[in-house]
Order: C-alpha cells, then structure tokens, then sequence
C-alpha cells in the first residue's frame, strides 16, 4: 500500500460516507485473561462513540512508512490450510460473524502478545464498493470496479486516568472525577487484505506500530506468520555502511554534505507522490559518483552494497538520513545546522588542521545572550 490507498481506507470510517458495519472488542486484563467482549453495529453506535472508535482505527493506520507503518507479504505455506494467513481470510470472510473463529482470533492474539498490562483489541470489518475511476483519474460515483472486504484491528493499552475536578456545565460548577480506566491511543494495527492498486490483496498486509523501537514482531512472526521489514534505524545503518566502507578515507565531509543534500531533493521530490521515495542500488551508485567517487572507488561498490543490503530490501529515502538538518558530531560538541543553512558550513585545512567554518553574523547568541561579528568593517565604514 502506498499513502493514497491507506488515506482512501481511512476515510472509510467517516460518518457521512461509512462503510464499516461491525465492530468487536475484547478487553484483556494484566493477567492475559479475556475480562468481556463487545459487539456492535458500527454504524448504530452513538455518534460520540462512532467518532471516538473511528479515531482510533484511524489512528493505527497512520505515520510514516518505514517508521509505523508497513507493508506485509504472506509467505506461500502461510496460503495453505491451516496457515496463518488462510485464517484471516476465513475470519474475513465470515464478517465477524462467526463465534468459533472470533474466539480462535482473540485466543492466539492474547497467546502471542508480549504486552504489559490491560489493553482492548478491537476489530472492525468493512466493505467497499470501489467506484471506478475516469481515464484522466476522476472518480466515477455510479460505476463500481470492485467489492473490498476488510478487516482492520486496533491494539489498545488500557491505563488509568487521573482523578481531580471537572466541570459540570448543567449545574454551573466543578465536582470531584475518580480515578477510571481509558482507551488510549492504539499501540499495535494491522488491516487484511491489504489494498493494492485500489483492490484488496489477500497476499499481503498493512501493519502498524505506534513505537519504532518497541515494533511488536512477536504479532508479525507467531500470529501473522511473516516478518517485518528493517526497521528506519537499520536501515540508516545499512547506508551509512555503503557510504563509509566504499568512500574509505576519501569519505569527506564535502561528499557527505553532498549526498544529504541529494538525498533531501529525493525526498522533496516526492512529497506529494503517493509512494515514497525509494533508495535502489543504481540510486546508490549515482549518490556516490555524483558526490565525486572517482572509478577505482566505484569498484568497491558493487561488493560492498550487495554484502550490506539484503536483495530486494529497499531503503527509504527519508529513513536513511535527516533530511531537515546537518548534524556534525565529534567527542564532546555537536552542532547542527537547519538544511537551507548548511551551505555556509565548510571545511579549511589550518596549519595542517583540518577546522570547520562558521560564518559569525549579528545575530548569533551564546547560552542566550547575542554576541557581535567581530569582522573587519567595510572601507569607508566606522
């Protein structure tokens, strides 16, 4: 999935144009065990409740790809009877309906989770009557291309709010609020079948992750029965190798300037595109050979990347660098620099030294205090 098609399946939980029709919950305790479930007809919930829920399914299909969100493929075996995918499919199928694959769901999710504490699992199933689309892109309201059946699930921690006072608006005054149990925002997602080319795609997945570092790939492996793709910091790990092992001692800090800076356009680039910008090897090739990489360089390239980057792993542009800042590190100063200014950043070998150049303007300050250029006026001025 891309942005658009996750955009286009979260306007699906709108009020005025839903096509969701049953929600089911179940509420799991500290101690993994199923306190009570919930049923409903999504559309027949309290317009409070119907906003309230739709935000948080909306929720767990939001960010970045790369960081929270991820595209999922189901190995072939996983297909076959008694696979893990073969099971969402059944309980897609059923609409929810059915007890014994409910209870089978909730049962292996409570079993494979590795959470501390109470959360909700919540699951929605829809079904969305594509309209088609004009030759020039424009949708078409009276013309169906096809029927996309869906479930999305919405992992929940569940915590304790605060008591203190509220404000009673009816009786013009403040009463005491106890300490109660909230929804908070969705830890864990994932909708089935994934939509793809504005169809469902029971090969693949949509997976969520509200925390980069806690992804959860327990629910990927044992209950979704695939894997997660590198996470962004291995990812930027994995590119920083390729740059430092084929630059060698030639990696400078003009080169790596240069390939922040192309990496930024990539990115720029792609900002209103529905997919984003991707880093393949041949794109990795030109970075270096554009930053200055000369022949005997490049040579060490082909080795390098194939022994860094796992065939068909695709790194994202906006995962491998930040793209909005120059950060220069040494031990004991860090200095970062907004990208539009990084240009006045330079290098200067000293005495045989080499030193980073600043340019000091008026507007500088030290701990919060402005400090004054101390250069050279102009001729003809004091």
């Amino acid at each position: 999935m891309d942005r658009k098609a996750v955009n286009e399946i979260r306007k699906l939980f709108n009020k005025n144009d839903c096509r969701i029709d049953k929600l089911r919950g179940c509420f799991v305790d500290e101690n993994k065990q199923r306190v009570f479930e919930m049923k409903e007809n999504f559309l027949a919930l309290p317009d409070e409740e119907f906003v309230k829920y739709s935000d948080l399914f909306k929720k767990a299909m939001s960010g970045r790809f790369g960081r929270t969100l991820f595209n999922l493929e189901f190995p072939s075996e996983e297909e076959q009877e008694g696979g893990r995918q073969e099971f969402l499919y059944r309980l897609n199928r059923s609409g929810l309906m059915d007890e014994t694959l409910l209870d089978e769901f909730y049962r292996k999710l409570v079993e494979k989770l590795q959470i501390q504490g109470k959360y909700l699992i919540l699951a929605a199933h829809g079904v969305y009557d594509v309209p088609g689309r004009t030759s020039d892109n424009l949708e078409m309201e009276d013309a169906s291309e096809y029927i996309y059946e869906f479930t999305a699930c919405a992992i929940c921690p569940i915590t304790l709010t605060k008591e203190g006072l509220c404000c009673d608006a009816a009786a013009k005054t403040f009463v005491a609020r106890p300490q109660d149990l909230g929804v908070d925002r969705p830890l864990l997602g994932f909708l089935f079948p994934a939509f793809n080319d504005r169809a469902g795609d029971i090969h693949a997945a949509l997976y969520y992750s509200r925390k980069a570092d806690e992804r959860h790939e327990e629910l990927v492996r044992d209950f979704l029965g695939t894997e997660l793709p590198p996470d962004e910091e291995a990812q930027r790990s994995v590119f920083r190798r390729v740059i430092e092992e084929t630059l060698g001692r030639d990696c400078g800090f003009a080169q790596v300037k240069e390939i922040n800076e192309a990496v930024g356009e990539m990115v720029e680039a792609a900002k209103d595109s529905p997919e984003p910008a991707v880093l393949d090897k041949a794109d990795m090739r030109k970075l270096l050979e554009d930053s200055g990489a000369d022949a005997d360089t490049m040579k060490k390239f082909e080795t390098v990347y194939d022994e860094n980057v796992e065939d068909g792993t695709a790194l994202l542009a906006e995962n491998v660098t930040d793209t909005s800042r120059l950060e220069v590190k040494t031990n004991g100063m860090k200095l970062s620099v907004k990208a539009e200014m990084a240009p006045i950043v330079e290098t200067r070998v000293i005495d045989g030294i080499e030193y980073f150049l600043i340019p000091v303007s008026d507007d500088v300050e030290v701990n919060g205090i402005r400090i004054r250029s101390r250069r050279q006026p102009e001729p003809g001025q004091e």
